[in-house]
């Protein structure tokens, strides 16, 4: 956090700053950026910019980001690790519970945080420094709105998860687990808004040095209330919802700190205004949360539909899935740093620069996703064996991991392609293509690779390989429709659209 406290010597606007690849656009008149601001461009050697300049800044944005997300995936798995020691029927009430929660909770609040990825950083990049103060305040209050029927579901999950749970004492422990875990929703939700309004100035550290200290303090309370306070799966919920609450209050105590000082010029302290002009903000948040919960929906489905298979099966397909997440987490972080990147340069009006630079980002992300994938097929054997004792479970993860390795490159592609929409303040579009191939065309064609038609003599029945084989398919015509949409569009136009919101607070 040293750099940090740190003021440069060099400020400005983003139009004045920003490393672009080599090109004429000039970006209109901005705000000249407060005094204690950090500098969010890197400051280059050479008067001219180049690719190698901008592929350094995303570079330095996504690595802390890669340890920000994976360290936020821990608290999942540690509440993963000690329900699988406390029994199997825990093992199984924890995996429901946080299914739930993920698809009714936090899906929705990480996608609601992605229109702050596109307004807090036009609103920056504009030179509207107290704009971004003020969304976040947006985002915090419909927040506050969307935590009311989100708990009501989690309250109410034992009657409503029971018709579809075979045993009912599962639904009842999974109902009890998501009830503890209320308590930790609001710190959830605020970490997502406070960690926008660091990142579109720049910083994306902060959230990191916090979930170094929250992380294994969330596996220590973890234990301790569930085997010494002898709370079981209701103190590992507990553990990980106070701990959810502890890393909003530690970010907060961050930034009004004089280590955070750098940041209070994006900060004119609340106001009424927060209440208003909210339809944009209530549009794009719905929107990202139907991208992410469209996804995560997706994949619970085929994920339930192995234990049609056999229970080997089943078990081989959350070794996958827990793999492919993992692996998930490095396009996924770049791509939150490709959406500050463009919403800065739109919001400067820098629409030449956001186009050649998206050229880069797709050529990274596919680089990111062959690794990737090479990695998971080389290690195939090695990561079976690590997650599982059992001879046929590890046969049919090992089998099914070249199907896995190949999604690893459509899955990166989709990053590219939402990372860009999110820059641009067009997550409409993404949560519309999500939804219609999702739906329509990946999960029934995932379904019947897998499984055939209900009689082995029709379908192919590929068991695990069909399922992400379909869904690999379906992520490729998303992503064609991505791109066609990004290549055809008008990105001017969002530009002038940034203008006119910024403008109605100022700009």
């Amino acid at each position: 956090m040293s750099n940090m406290a740190q003021p440069s010597s060099r400020r400005g606007s983003l139009a004045e700053t920003a490393p672009l690849l080599h090109g004429q656009d000039t970006p209109p008149p901005a705000q000249t950026a407060p005094p204690d601001l950090p500098i969010t461009e890197v400051e280059l050697k050479e008067a001219d910019n180049s690719w190698k300049a901008e592929l350094w800044l995303l570079t330095s944005y996504s690595v802390p980001l890669i340890g920000t997300y994976l360290l936020q995936y821990s608290f999942f798995v540690v509440t993963i690790f000690v329900a699988g020691h406390l029994g199997s029927d825990e093992l199984a009430s924890a995996a429901l519970g946080l299914t739930t929660m993920n698809i009714v909770g936090f899906a929705t609040y990480e996608g609601m945080a992605t229109a702050l990825d596109t307004f807090c950083a036009q609103a920056y990049g504009s030179g509207n420094h107290k704009g971004v103060g003020l969304h976040v305040q947006r985002m915090l209050f419909l927040m506050g709105l969307a935590l009311v029927p989100i708990s009501a579901v989690w309250a109410l999950s034992p009657w409503l998860l029971a018709p579809f749970v075979k045993q009912e004492h599962l639904a009842l422990q999974a109902g009890a687990f998501l009830r503890i875990s209320i308590i930790g929703l609001p710190g959830y939700a605020s970490f997502e808004a406070l960690k926008r309004f660091l990142q579109a100035q720049g910083s994306f550290h902060a959230a990191l040095v916090v979930l170094l200290v929250c992380a294994p303090l969330n596996a220590v309370l973890s234990w301790l209330l569930a085997f010494h306070a002898g709370l079981g799966l209701e103190g590992a919920a507990l553990g990980q919802a106070l701990t959810n609450c502890l890393r909003s209050l530690f970010l907060v105590a961050y930034i009004v700190s004089p280590w955070g000082a750098w940041s209070h010029g994006c900060w004119g302290g609340f106001s009424r205004d927060a209440l208003t002009n909210l339809g944009p903000m209530i549009r794009l948040s719905v929107a990202g949360s139907l991208v992410n919960v469209g996804e995560w929906a997706a994949f619970e489905i085929v994920n339930i539909s192995a234990s049609y298979l056999s229970t080997d099966h089943l078990a081989a397909q959350s070794i996958l899935c827990t793999i492919s997440i993992i692996s998930w987490h490095v396009p996924f972080s770049v791509s939150v740093a490709v959406s500050t990147r463009i919403g800065h340069a739109i919001g400067a009006g820098l629409v030449g620069v956001a186009r050649r630079a998206s050229v880069l980002y797709a050529a990274v992300f596919v680089a990111l996703g062959l690794a990737n994938g090479l990695v998971i097929f080389s290690l195939r054997r090695p990561l079976a064996e690590f997650f599982s004792d059992d001879p046929h479970v590890r046969d049919i993860a090992s089998r099914t991991m070249l199907s896995v390795a190949a999604f690893q490159l459509i899955d990166a592609v989709i990053n590219c392609t939402n990372g860009l929409l999110r820059g641009l303040g067009r997550q409409q579009f993404a949560a519309g293509v999500v939804f219609a191939v999702n739906y329509l065309g990946a999960v029934p064609l995932a379904l019947w690779l897998e499984l055939g038609s209900g009689n082995t003599t029709i379908g192919p029945r590929l068991e695990l390989s069909g399922a992400w084989i379909g869904l690999g398919c379906g992520m490729c015509l998303t992503a064609v429709v991505e791109t066609v949409y990004l290549k055809t569009m008008n990105w001017q136009a969002c530009v002038e659209s940034a203008k006119r919101r910024e403008g109605v607070e100022g700009w």
